[in-house]
């Protein structure tokens, strides 16, 4: 039952089609129904009723035989809704765990701290709460904000507009205050000592128009899809994002590579001096095969970063180890229990004119064998019913052209005419040159040179410019999925899968605001992660935790206006703020602050 204020102003006269109790409860007939008796067919009348107040004196009556009553929220709703109170600025029921938990991770680490000082009090309180509202609803469509401000507790003073979000986005996050904010944030993440940054990019869908930054690029759904770029450097140990950026959708990954590289560089060398606190830092970069090129290399050496990357398997120095050192890799001396891998390191060049030596990590996973023996024989089935057709149809081939057919077929073949062909390059377009043409007449399996693919089948090779063992590459080569881990949380629960702002500025500021909220993900899953036993994953994953945080709530007691815990916390829920390291009454005084 609705509470009852007895005060004078709260007075008003009994209204009709009421029904008194004996103790004074007033209750108003909301409805009629009627219903005949299947018993003796006589009508009966239902009423649904609601109390709407008390009255004042069971014997209070005026003159015209009115009677006075202290209303309740009920009557004002049925009888007297111009009468109801204007709806505050937050609703009755607000939610306070999350917020909490945002609250303690950024302070702990530190971000809270960084944003405060590079942006201010207010902007930064401004930049959690966009986050948190990224974690909250799994969207970047910043229009909801108000709405969702209303029951969740937050860090600005007030509920921001539409408009006031907007323009922040687009005027207060500006280029330099992010680089500042960025610069503080990685220097900050990277620990004194040895420390593993895994790197890797995503593009982002969008249908904006006039926008620099969204351009066609690589997409690897749609090509015709017009994207920004993203670029992010992890901390390995714990996936914590260390810097990132957003670059243009038709500029490559590997052209962005040596613009982090050169972020790192500064950062590590800046005024031609080691950055105060960071000596003996030994920082690794960790890529995967499309990273890989002279330049990048190059560029790392001289910013004093080592690398550890995967070889490509068209490159001709993976062949190279391969057949030198496939049968040896398959000794038992070389088995790593903790990975259930074979592997054995030696030095060499990576090119020919490298001028360092690097150190090849020649690894045999048996699980990626029968995969690697299903392509090869599809391939090779493949090119063998490619042959027959031409043999057939004595289709004609350059030289070139035979070379991979030879690979694996020792071919019998005849000189017939010439081909026009075109020269690849740059500058040739268009150019044609009249060579030889052939035709195969026969075609043989030459299963010794297949025999030797077939020995390569479940091999890696890892290149790594500090001499590391062979163990320590592995584990941490295969860590390197914490940066599509990342990518997974941005897109799948942050709202990343698409961008819907209408300016590079705007671009800039939301790419940003998902950096915080990826750093807020990441703290919250490493500081639960104790929760997540071989049992008992899906009931800890990183949006269950933050649907139960958001369960805490706070209501308001109507006649004192505070806002109160009602409900006793559910056991998952303690085990929660157990991990994060936040007790119960830390939440319980965010809730009585709230106003």
């Amino acid at each position: 039952m609705p509470k009852i204020a007895r005060s004078d102003d709260n007075l008003v006269a009994v209204p009709t089609n009421v029904s008194i109790l004996s103790n004074g409860y007033v209750y108003y007939n909301v409805s009629t129904h009627s219903r005949r008796s299947a018993a003796d067919g006589h009508v009966y009348y239902d009423h649904k009723k609601e109390c709407i107040g008390v009255l004042r004196d069971k014997a209070d009556k005026t003159k015209e035989g009115k009677r006075w009553m202290y209303a309740n929220s009920n009557y004002f709703a049925i009888l007297d809704k111009d009468s109801m109170p204007e709806r505050p600025d937050r609703d009755d029921c607000i939610s306070v765990g999350l917020h909490a938990a945002v609250r303690e991770v950024s302070d702990r680490s530190g971000l809270d701290a960084i944003l405060t000082e590079v942006f201010g009090v207010a902007d930064a309180c401004l930049v959690l709460d966009l986050a948190t509202y990224m974690l909250s609803e799994g969207s970047a469509v910043f229009q909801h904000v108000p709405h969702w401000c209303r029951d969740h507790a937050i860090f600005t003073e007030k509920i921001p507009s539409d408009t006031a979000i907007g323009n922040f986005e687009r005027k207060h996050l500006s280029y330099s205050l992010i680089d500042h904010f960025k610069e503080k944030w990685a220097r900050h993440s990277l620990d004194d000592g040895k420390i593993y940054l895994c790197y890797d990019s995503t593009n982002i869908n969008s249908q904006a128009e006039g926008v620099f930054l969204v351009q066609k690029g690589y997409a690897k759904d749609d090509p015709s899809l017009e994207q920004v770029n993203t670029d992010y450097v992890i901390r390995q140990r714990d996936g914590l994002p260390v810097t990132y950026t957003a670059y243009p959708g038709s500029i490559t990954d590997m052209a962005e590579a040596s613009e982090i590289t050169q972020f790192f560089r500064d950062l590590i060398q800046k005024d031609g001096e080691e950055t105060t606190g960071q000596m003996g830092l030994d920082i690794t970069e960790i890529a995967d095969r499309g990273y890989i090129s002279e330049d990048n290399v190059r560029d790392l050496d001289q910013a004093g970063i080592n690398f550890l990357f995967m070889l490509r398997r068209n490159m001709g120095i993976t062949d190279d180890l391969l057949e030198a050192y496939a049968h040896e890799v398959k000794s038992s001396r070389y088995y790593f229990e903790e990975e259930d891998q074979y592997g054995m390191t030696v030095p060499g060049r990576l090119w020919q004119d490298d001028e360092k030596e690097r150190y090849f990590h020649i690894i045999r996973d048996h699980t990626l064998e029968t995969k690697h023996r299903s392509a090869f024989y599809i391939r090779l089935n493949g090119m063998q019913k490619n042959l027959e057709k031409s043999i057939n149809r004595k289709i004609h081939y350059s030289e070139d052209q035979l070379k991979s057919f030879r690979k694996w077929f020792d071919l019998e073949v005849t000189e017939d005419g010439s081909l026009s062909t075109g020269k690849r390059g740059r500058g040739n377009k268009g150019k044609k040159t009249d060579v030889p043409a052939f035709v195969i007449l026969s075609a043989q399996k030459n299963f010794n040179r297949i025999d030797q693919d077939l020995e390569k089948c479940g091999f890696y090779v890892l290149v790594t410019s500090k001499d590391v063992p062979t163990l320590e590459a592995m584990t941490a080569y295969r860590k390197r999925e914490c940066v599509e881990k990342v990518f997974m949380a941005l897109k799948s629960f942050l709202g990343m899968n698409k961008i819907g702002a209408q300016s590079d500025d705007a671009i800039i500021g939301k790419s940003f605001i998902w950096f915080i909220a990826a750093i807020l993900h990441a703290l919250i899953f490493d500081q639960t992660k104790e929760l997540r036993t071989e049992n008992n994953k899906k009931n800890f994953t990183t949006p269950a935790i933050i649907d139960l945080l958001e369960e805490i709530k706070g209501d308001r007691n109507i006649s004192s206006g505070t806002y109160k815990r009602r409900y006793k916390t559910i056991a998952k829920q303690n085990k929660i703020l157990s991990a994060l390291n936040l007790p119960l009454e830390t939440v319980d005084e965010i809730i009585a602050d709230l106003r």
